[in-house]
Parts: C-alpha cells; structure tokens; sequence
C-alpha cells in the first residue's frame, strides 16, 4: 500500500493536482498530513493508493453518456 504525493496521485487518477483539491474538499478524499518542526513549511500530504482505487474506478467506469437529440431545422 503505497502513500502517494499530490502529484503522484493526479498522476494516477489522470487528473490535475487542483482536482485533488476538489476531492479533499468535496470529502470524497483524505490526505495524511505529515508535519515538519515546528516553524518548518507547510505539512507534506501523502494519499493512500487504496483510498485512491474508488475515484480510479468510477472515473474509468465514466459518466454515463447522454444522448443529444438535435432537430435540424430548415431555412
């Protein structure tokens, strides 16, 4: 079970680093934050590649598409 770095995880689901963002937001993702001494930088997020697995899945499965019914019209 592999820990991730932000990148590494965009990398893994096809996404952009800031869509992981979304997902630590939206709740549907969990970073550990690993803290420095203090008064060092902000704290390093690893994501687990398990908890990963879930988001790969429904993303690869995708949306299910919607058909578009188009009329033409004639001038």
């Amino acid at each position: 079970m592999p820990w991730l770095t932000k990148k590494e995880a965009a990398d893994y689901l096809s996404v952009c680093e800031s869509t992981i963002d979304n997902f630590e937001s939206e709740g549907l993702l969990v970073g550990r934050r690993i803290y420095r001494k203090p008064g060092g930088r902000k704290p390093i997020v690893r994501y687990k590649q398990e908890d990963l697995d879930p988001i790969f899945e429904k993303r690869r499965r995708g949306r299910p598409r919607q058909t578009l019914s188009l009329e033409m019209t004639q001038t």
